[in-house]
C-alpha cells in the first residue's frame, strides 16, 4: 500500500514552553497532532480544529511510565505504515528540577526527575519502535530532547545533567541497533539551546546559596539572550525535516 502523505506527530510535554511551541508550529491540515501533557490542551485543540488538523490531547503524567506507554499504544492502535509518510515520536517533557546540592536531594526528587527526563522517553521510544517495527524504510523518526546540561556539569544540577547525559548516551545505542535493520528508525537527541521558557524561571527562582551560577542566568535573561520558543521550535522542526536527519545522534541546534 502506497503510504499517505499526511504526517503524525506524537510530542509529550506539550502543555508549554518548547512543547507547546512545537506543536502549534506543526499544526497543519496535513498532520495529525498526539499531544501529551498532564492537563487536556483546550486552547491548543481549538488552534488545530480551526487549521483542519487532526489533534488528540492525551492527559497523562510522564512520572507513571507505564500509564505513558499505555497511552501511546492506545495512540497508535490500528495506525499503519499505509496511513502517512512519517511518523515521528518527540521526547520534549523535561524537568529541570531539583536544583540544589546533592547532599540536600530526596530521594523522591530524584525519582521524579529520572522517570520525567530518563526513564519515559526510553520506555515510550522502546514502546514506538516495536509498535512500528513493520513499517518501511525512511519513515520512522525519534527525537529526545538533549541540552547542554550533558556535556558540561552545572554544581546544583546534579540529577538533570546526569538524566541529560544517559538519554544522549540510550540514544547513542538505540541509534546503533537501528542501523542494522534494513527498515531502522532514525534518532537524534537535539539539544536546543537555551530558550525563554518557564524552566528558565525556575532556574532563576533558586536561592543562589543552592545554584552558584544564578546570577549569569539571570543576567542571560536581562540581556535578552535566550531564544523564544518558537525560534527554537523553528530551528528543530527544521533539523527534523532536514535529509541529514539521524546523520548525527547527539546534535547542539545552536550549531549544526
Amino acid at each position: 500500500m502506497r503510504a499517505s502523505a499526511r504526517k503524525l506527530y506524537i510530542i509529550t510535554g506539550a502543555s508549554r514552553g518548547l512543547g507547546a511551541a512545537l506543536a502549534g508550529l506543526l499544526i497543519d491540515p496535513a498532520h495529525r497532532l498526539v499531544c501529551m501533557a498532564r492537563a487536556p490542551l483546550p486552547a491548543l485543540q481549538a488552534r488545530a480544529v480551526a487549521a483542519n488538523c487532526e489533534f488528540a490531547s492525551v492527559a497523562v503524567d510522564l512520572c507513571d511510565v507505564a500509564a505513558a506507554v499505555a497511552a501511546l499504544e492506545s495512540a497508535l492502535a490500528g495506525v499503519t505504515h499505509g496511513d502517512y509518510s512519517e511518523i515521528c515520536l518527540i521526547n520534549n517533557a523535561g524537568t529541570v528540577l531539583p536544583i540544589k546540592p546533592a547532599e540536600k536531594i530526596r530521594a523522591e526528587e530524584i525519582m521524579t526527575s529520572v522517570a520525567v527526563n530518563l526513564a519515559a522517553p526510553m520506555a515510550l521510544t522502546a514502546a514506538f519502535l516495536r509498535l512500528t517495527a513493520d513499517w518501511p524504510a525512511g519513515l520512522r523518526k525519534v527525537v529526545n530532547l538533549s541540552s547542554g546540561a550533558a556535556q558540561k556539569p552545572y554544581q546544583g544540577w546534579s540529577v538533570y545533567c546526569a538524566t541529560k547525559a544517559a538519554l544522549d548516551q540510550f540514544s547513542r545505542c538505540v541509534a546503533l541497533e537501528q542501523a542494522d535493520l534494513a527498515n531502522g528508525a532514525r534518532i537524534a537527541a537535539l539539544a536546543p539551546g537555551m530558550i525563554d521558557t518557564g524552566m528558565q524561571a525556575e532556574i532563576r527562582a533558586v536561592p543562589a546559596e543552592d545554584f552558584k551560577e544564578q546570577s549569569r542566568f539571570l543576567a542571560l535573561q536581562q540581556a535578552g539572550a535566550l531564544a523564544t520558543p518558537e525560534a527554537a521550535g523553528r530551528r528543530l522542526i527544521s533539523h527534523l525535516q532536514g535529509d541529514d536527519f539521524g546523520a548525527q545522534t547527539v546534535v547542539d541546534l545552536r550549531h549544526a
